[in-house]
């Protein structure tokens, strides 16, 4: 029974912390996360530790989910789109996750996404 309690406030706890995550990424444009933990009475380190947990959680649980998603033929397009951005670098990494990098992409987000992938492995 203490396993079964654990259980639930640890998936508690998860849910908590996405949804912060969530508030943190959807903070107004041009604040800092430094400045948005402040404002959320939140250390920058227990931030960066909970998004890692938050990760983490949802990388092992990412193993359960399809690798190929059926799209109809209804929903495709018959004419071609130009994209908006263009792609730069495919990074391919374990358990079949590829990412396309834009020309749009930040050294900021490409720092992230690198610290994401170097964790998960």
């Amino acid at each position: 029974m203490n396993s079964h309690t654990s259980l639930v406030a640890q998936q508690t706890r998860l849910s908590e912390w996405a949804e912060m995550v969530r508030n943190c990424q959807n903070r107004p444009q041009g604040m800092k996360i430094e400045e948005w933990c402040q404002q959320h009475d939140i250390t920058k380190a227990s931030y960066y530790w909970r998004l890692r947990k938050v990760r983490e959680a949802f990388l092992a649980t990412a193993g359960n989910t399809p690798d190929f998603i059926e799209v109809p033929s209804s929903v495709i397009q018959s004419e071609t789109i130009e994209p908006k951005h263009k792609t730069v670098a495919v990074i391919r990494g374990k358990n079949h996750l590829t990412f396309e990098i834009t020309d749009q992409a930040s050294a900021s987000f490409l720092r992230t996404l690198l610290g994401v992938m170097t964790d998960a492995q």
